[in-house]
């Protein structure tokens, strides 16, 4: 039954009165005003089985394409990014609109275990900071590809590898069928900084 109920949100294109980042939490489901919403909603949470969304076959597109673009901290353009302006203009392609910085973005999406990563879903690590400070997208069978400023370029590497194991802090997975974060403002999230 929760399998109709999500292909009727695929063919509908239901879409819901929070933010993104209360996608997935109780919060988010006490809003949706009828009954089909609620129980469309449930069926896209749940079901395991899920098809993916287009969304996500444009990002691993999109990251791929950009493969050996210049590492530039700081940098917005192919002439030069870092690892959240990548982030950013993949998810952009793929019609989602996130923040600018690694910190900002980590706000969003639902939390996966690393045990049940697919790909799209986004990587956030502790480097030179104690907030998220890098993120990458997995691509699938332990891998990511990530704007990497020891490799100088946009590369893929190893999730496994000890430097990435030693500083990952969680994994997000944003997938509205019709994704669009309106983000005039963000607020100031506590990562337990001094």
């Amino acid at each position: 039954m929760k399998k109709i109920f999500f292909f009727f949100l695929l063919a509908f294109n239901v879409s819901f009165a929070l933010d993104i980042k209360d996608f997935g939490s109780d919060l988010y489901l006490k809003h949706l005003k009828t009954d089909y919403e609620k129980k469309a909603y449930k069926a896209y949470i749940l079901d395991e089985d899920v098809p993916h969304t287009s969304a996500q076959a444009q990002i691993i597109n999109a990251a791929i394409g950009l493969l050996g673009v210049r590492y530039r901290f700081g940098g917005e353009t192919v002439n030069g990014m870092d690892c959240s302006s990548f982030i950013q203009k993949v998810y952009r392609i793929a019609g989602i609109e996130l923040p600018r910085t690694a910190r900002y973005q980590a706000q969003f999406g639902v939390k996966v275990s690393k045990e049940d990563l697919r790909p799209g879903d986004l990587l956030f690590f502790q480097t030179y900071a104690k907030f998220p400070s890098h993120v990458g997208i997995y691509i699938g069978n332990g891998q990511m590809i990530h704007a990497s400023s020891s490799h100088k370029s946009i590369t893929i590497s190893s999730i496994n590898h000890p430097y990435f194991k030693r500083r990952f802090l969680f994994a997000k997975r944003i997938f509205l069928l019709n994704p669009k974060v309106a983000l005039k403002s963000v607020k100031k999230v506590d990562y337990g900084e001094n």
